[in-house]
Formats: structure tokens, sequence, C-alpha cells
């Protein structure tokens, strides 16, 4: 009785499609963490201290942004930051643009304007929500 109950334990699982688990897609903080350690993190270093391998080559070097919020009285500056990861709209009195400009560089596969502006405007605000979450 035992060896007929594998045996159809067996067959049913043979029988059935054999489906390969594949990973939810990263969302919120992590999703932009990702996007930080493909775009920034050469600059401003895994650990966002303004240390990557490509700060030291620079003229000025890259913002610790471990410290947006304390430098902002304590309150993480969601809107400027996203500005200026942006960056595709000047702002006057904030001096030069040192860091690329990376709005139009987050959706280029993107031919459709609405699309791609939704592209742009989500990838940034994964970064945005994964810099908060650093905040010391």
């Amino acid at each position: 009785m035992r060896s007929i109950a594998v045996a159809l334990l067996l067959a049913g699982a043979l029988a059935s499609p054999v489906r390969a688990a594949r990973p939810a897609p990263p969302k919120g903080a992590e999703a932009g963490r990702i996007i930080f350690m493909q775009l920034c993190a050469s600059c401003h270093g895994k650990s966002a201290r303004g240390n990557g391998p490509v700060a030291r080559s620079l003229k000025k070097r890259p913002a610790d942004l471990t410290r947006l919020a304390s430098g902002n009285g304590g309150a993480f500056p969601v809107e400027k930051v996203e500005s200026h990861i942006d960056g595709r709209e000047e702002t006057e009195g904030h001096g030069t643009r040192d860091m690329p400009v990376w709005g139009d560089g987050l959706a280029t596969s993107v031919e459709e304007e609405q699309e791609r502006e939704q592209r742009i405007a989500r990838s940034i605000s994964l970064l945005v929500e994964y810099l908060e979450t650093i905040q010391r």
C-alpha cells in the first residue's frame, strides 16, 4: 500500500510542469539601492559617504549622502535631492553642476515621452527612498 502511494506521488510530481521560482523584483528602498550601486557608488562609494573609487580623481569631493538630513535641520530634503539627481533643470544660485545629469540617462531606451518621464521619475523616487534610509 505504501509503495502505491509513493508511486502515485512520483507520477503526480512528474506529470505537473516544473516552474522555476523567480524572485520578485526588488521594491522601494532595495530597488533604489541597486540603482545607487550601479550609477552612484563609483563616486559616492558603496557606503554613500563620498569615498568611491573615482572620488580622488574629481576636482570636488562627492557629497556624503548619509548626512543630507543633518545638513537640513534633521529633515531629509526630498525635493532638493530629487531635483539634484535629475539635473536637467539648471537652478540659479546653486553654483556649477559637478554631478552628472541622470534624468536623461535613466530612461535612454524609452521612446515615448510620457513613459520616459514616468520611468525617470520612478527611478529617481527609488533612489531618494534609498538615500532617506541611510541617513545618520
